[in-house]
């Protein structure tokens, strides 16, 4: 896995990944934007009831982690939800709310944008606050060592659920090197979560942005890598998609072939 990979390079890249410019990337214009419906990366966290995973096997440490894992990951989930519907909330409200004292556009600006500024920093901190389960949960699945218990479907898909949630935060954080790290780990969980189209997508956009960071850096070294992991992943996200055999795998194939 790439992070291996680390230098000092990758302090200066950390840095300065945050100062890369927002606008609309070359793969987010011929990307969708958003994940299929019906797709476990959907608006709508995927919840795990507390079962029981080892039925032929006598691992009760296992199953303990297990829950107590499911608890963290639980946990992170609402109360990030929570947190989203109470700013939401406030914001609501404070729409509603007239200042008679600004009377010029700016003023309301300036007002707007401090209120806004504070919103941000809450869901900010509502974020930093459900990694901080996210990682514990992570960090108790890491404890169980039974081979069997690794490869069932209740860890696998406990730990999918949290690499998922770990990533949607670290992207909106603009993180790309650690969403990147947690992607690729996700697709190697399973040959069912490589098949997954999202991961892939969310790929392209990651390596994209780390491109742009090392070129910015004058890392031309590894610029080129994450723009040949840019390119494979988004082929592979147009494979699973669209098909082989569609038009528009074929012309995201082309824009490949003409080194986007």
């Amino acid at each position: 896995m790439f992070l291996n990979k680390i230098t000092l390079f990758l302090i200066l890249l950390l840095f300065l990944t945050g100062s890369v410019q927002s606008d609309t990337t070359k793969v987010e214009q011929i990307l969708p934007t958003s994940p299929d419906k019906n797709s476990p990366w959907g608006a709508d966290p995927e919840r795990f009831k507390e079962i029981q995973i080892l039925d032929l096997i006598d691992e009760s440490t296992s199953q303990k982690r297990w829950k107590e894992a499911n608890r963290e990951y639980s946990i992170a989930i609402e109360s990030f939800e929570n947190a989203i519907k109470v700013v939401d909330k406030k914001r609501e409200d404070a729409a509603k709310v007239v200042y008679y004292e600004d009377r010029y556009e700016w003023q309301k600006k300036s007002r707007n944008d401090a209120r806004e500024k504070e919103f941000q920093r809450q869901i900010y901190e509502a974020r930093n606050q459900a990694n901080s389960k996210l990682i514990r949960a992570m960090a108790l699945l890491d404890k169980i060592e039974n081979p069997k218990v690794k490869s069932s479907d209740p860890y696998l898909d406990l730990k999918a659920g949290l690499f998922r949630e770990y990533i949607k935060h670290q992207d909106a954080f603009k993180n790309y090197f650690q969403t990147a790290d947690f992607l690729e780990r996700y697709i190697a969980l399973s040959e069912k979560h490589e098949k997954e189209a999202e991961p892939h997508r969310l790929l392209a956009l990651a390596y994209e942005k780390l491109e742009a960071t090392a070129t910015k850096a004058k890392n031309p070294l590894m610029a080129e890598e994450w723009k040949e992991n840019k390119k494979k992943h988004l082929l592979r996200f147009a494979e699973l998609h669209y098909g082989k055999e569609s038009k528009e795998y074929m012309a995201i194939e082309e824009k490949v072939a003409k080194d986007i």
